[in-house]
């Protein structure tokens, strides 16, 4: 008979765990650094209550970065819901504004991806020209849109939210549209009142057609379940996708 050591189960091999955890607290430190302060106490506190295996998983990982990352999430958005009450308009039209332009330059790098020639570099300009149909006509005139649809139908049930979706496919989007080509041809220098009228012919009922399939469920969703004053953000969220594929469009040269 063997004696009970031999009958023993070898200790698994932990080399890789010493270097493991020290990795993750490296790594939850520089999340948590973003938040200053007492960084160093919330990490010691969660890991200590972990085990060697605990310490390297996916969990503890997932701990960290939410100690790291929700705070200051929760405190943007605490703001951004002051800044929409006190300043709602001029909140709405930035936002607008910004992912306007992160649109276009993401619509520029696929367009420079697809290119079989040289790279183009990005176009500033056609940047800042986007970014400025958000701020400035974007923002201000969904604002208008919103308060107004709210007004002439104030009810969340089915058909008046219809309605309003209907309404915004039918006219604003459209009507939107044909700026957001103008203002391409004009930072294009390609702009007349009869190539912006071949480009409306050419593309409008293209977008217009992609939009009902993409705008319509935003539009119920938005008008059905988000707070008015959240509806602006909702759909600039939404519309990142979407002036990607505007921008692709306004930008592609009509046929004359």
């Amino acid at each position: 008979a063997f004696g009970s050591a031999s009958l023993a189960k070898p200790t698994p091999k932990v080399m890789h765990k010493p270097a493991a955890a020290a990795a993750t607290r490296r790594y939850s430190s520089s999340l948590l650094a973003l938040r200053g302060g007492e960084q160093d106490e919330i990490v010691d506190d969660i890991i200590s209550q972990c085990s060697e295996e605990e310490k390297i998983s996916p969990t503890t990982f997932g701990k960290l970065a939410s100690v790291a990352i929700v705070p200051p999430l929760s405190s943007f958005a605490s703001f951004y819901a002051l800044q929409l009450r006190t300043r709602p308009i001029q909140t709405k039209s930035v936002t607008a504004g910004v992912i306007f332009g992160m649109s276009d330059y993401f619509a520029q790098t696929i367009e420079r991806n697809k290119s079989d020639g040289e790279k183009k570099a990005i176009v500033q300009s056609r940047i800042l020209t986007t970014f400025l149909v958000g701020l400035l006509i974007f923002g201000p005139a969904a604002n208008w849109w919103y308060s107004t649809m709210f007004k002439l139908w104030p009810s969340t049930a089915f058909v008046p939210t219809l309605i309003k979706a209907f309404l915004g496919q039918l006219l604003f989007g459209p009507a939107f549209t044909t700026i957001f080509f103008a203002a391409g041809m004009i930072q294009s220098k390609s702009f007349s009142f009869i190539r912006w009228i071949n480009k409306i012919k050419n593309d409008l009922p293209k977008v217009a057609a992609s939009g009902a399939g993409f705008w319509m469920p935003v539009s119920f969703v938005s008008y059905k379940f988000i707070p008015q004053e959240w509806i602006p953000l909702f759909t600039n969220l939404c519309s990142f996708v979407w002036t990607i594929y505007l921008s692709l469009v306004s930008n592609r040269k009509s046929t004359q």
